[in-house]
């Protein structure tokens, strides 16, 4: 099973894929940001996305596509915005059929870490240990998305 992390955002989205083989194997694959220029306006930036997702997704071809759940309480701009990306992520996933998990940073941070309060460092290091890579992935948005992939594994297949 092939499956695609993803952490929603207009400027920075974070984007990961993962190979669950059976329970305790999981393969690492990529870990990328689609990055969009910040002078252009919204729908250029969500057609960049869209056009980002659907070349990873023919890529690859997940079976399952796990998004970040995200809860703002204060910034109304910020949560259009990241909004505006799940719903890009979500139309991509619809285009081929993928079913869509979605989770929260804080499950994330406690199926990988057993803390929902971890901060980056501890859940790059988390997300390092459970696929038995070498190094970090540097990328907060890259190691976000990733971190949703093996939510997925850890709460669903597990």
């Amino acid at each position: 099973m092939i499956i695609l992390g993803i952490d929603p955002g207009t400027a920075r989205m974070g984007c990961g894929v993962i190979r669950c083989k059976k329970k305790n194997s999981i393969d690492f694959i990529k870990a990328e940001v689609l990055v969009t220029p910040m002078e252009l306006e919204a729908p250029s930036r969500l057609r960049m996305l869209y056009k980002g997702l659907k070349t990873i997704i023919a890529e690859y071809s997940p079976n399952v596509m796990v998004i970040e759940r995200i809860f703002f309480n204060t910034n109304a701009k910020t949560a259009m915005a990241v909004g505006q990306a799940r719903g890009i992520a979500m139309l991509a996933a619809a285009e081929k059929k993928l079913k869509v998990f979605e989770y929260t940073a804080l499950e994330a941070k406690f199926a990988l870490t057993g803390y929902g309060r971890s901060d980056k460092k501890q859940m790059q290091k988390a997300v390092m240990e459970t696929l038995g890579l070498e190094k970090e992935i540097k990328s907060d948005d890259a190691n976000d998305a990733v971190a949703m992939s093996l939510c997925y594994v850890l709460k669903e297949l597990c």
